[in-house]
């Protein structure tokens, strides 16, 4: 796994996310018993937990590196944006509150 190698985001199929998401959803619809199964399920824990440590590992890169990389993924870059959004909205309530003027959020 490159990306763990790196301190950069690395270049990734743009459809990776959709794949693994294929995946996942044919290794469930297969119906096994006993061992056949229990691999199954291995299979699919392994693909989960390798998909997560990636996103998570992606993302703080993304934040430490403090820019949009063009190498991001669109479920990257959306995960990023609601971040920044957040980040804004903070900004302007602490701001306001600071600045002797609150927000009225129930006028929103």
């Amino acid at each position: 796994m490159q990306e763990s190698e790196s301190d950069t985001i690395q270049q990734i199929d743009s459809n990776l996310y959709n794949s693994i998401s294929d995946l996942i959803k044919n290794l469930k619809s297969e119906e096994y018993d006993g061992v056949k199964a229990k691999i199954n399920q291995a299979m699919i824990n392994m693909i989960t937990d390798i998909t997560s440590a990636l996103l998570k590992l992606r993302l703080e890169k993304a934040v430490l590196e403090n820019s949009n990389q063009p190498v991001l993924l669109n479920e990257e870059k959306y995960i990023l944006d609601s971040k920044k959004e957040m980040l804004e909205r903070r900004e302007t309530i602490l701001s306001g509150i600071l600045n002797g003027k609150p927000h009225n959020l129930d006028a929103q």
